[in-house]
């Protein structure tokens, strides 16, 4: 049976490269249905495109997904394919970006790179014909050499800590919102004994501002902060009706100190 193909790139919504993608898969492949899950992962951000992955891979169980976020395209990084214990499977470079579905991984390979492959689009040259393979029903050794899951690189990315009263963090991404993303969750929320109405003092680079802890964006007023667990997981900064990220100027990789 024919198995869907999901997209994930930092190509940019609409753009020709996501365009290529589609063609490729659909030539090689054309009874396979197409499911774009995401194209706007900031240029070359590996991190939020792994979370990414991991948030939106499980909600379509059995499909075949092309990851793109590749900024060492054309270096010595290799091209990978997993296969996933729900019967679907990964397709995109070991940098990291992947990594979000290791836990869900029960073996790997190294992608055979065909010699025609452009070294600047191997989205369309390299993981698109392989994913569209897979999706036919070819399996991993079909389209490249069995690798051990332990050797494909996962990063050690920067993690929150925490103590009661106190959360040190870092910013990890935003949405078009402008909803901050932080590297915490919501046991750093119980492990700093913040509960929900708590005022919160966020210190950083850019100043110091108050925050509510908070549920939803409806528990605090009108362009105030808020500190709360999104529908990711992922600890957040929002403000109420506006816009936390143009309103705090904070960037990927800033340090924030939040204190009761």
């Amino acid at each position: 049976m024919t198995r869907p193909v999901s997209l994930l790139t930092d190509y940019g919504p609409g753009t020709e490269h996501v365009g290529a993608l589609h063609a490729v898969i659909a030539a090689a492949c054309p009874d396979a249905d197409r499911v774009d899950l995401a194209h706007d992962v900031p240029p070359g951000d590996v991190r939020w495109g792994a979370l990414m992955l991991a948030r939106l891979v499980p909600l379509l169980p059995g499909a075949v997904t092309v990851a793109v976020v590749d900024p060492g395209v054309g270096t010595d990084r290799a091209a990978i394919a997993i296969e996933l214990a729900d019967g679907g499977a990964a397709v995109g470079p070991d940098n990291g970006l992947l990594s979000g579905l290791f836990h869900m991984a029960v073996r790997a390979a190294r992608l055979t790179e065909p010699q025609t492959a452009s070294a600047t689009f191997h989205g369309r040259d390299v993981f698109a014909p392989a994913a569209a393979c897979l999706a036919a029903g070819s399996g991993l050794e079909d389209i490249g050499t069995p690798t051990e899951l332990a050797r494909l690189i996962t990063p050690k990315w920067s993690t929150a800590t925490a103590q009661p009263g106190h959360i040190d963090t870092t910013v990890i991404g935003r949405d078009r919102f402008g909803n901050i993303a932080l590297d915490g969750d919501a046991e750093h929320l119980s492990a700093a004994r913040f509960t929900h109405g708590d005022r919160v003092t966020i210190a950083g680079a850019v100043g110091v501002h108050q925050a509510t802890v908070a549920r939803t964006f409806a528990d605090v007023a009108p362009t105030r902060l808020l500190l709360y667990v999104d529908s990711g997981g992922l600890l957040s900064l929002a403000e109420r009706d506006g816009d936390a990220q143009s309103r705090l100027g904070l960037q990927v990789g800033a340090k924030l100190s939040l204190t009761a």
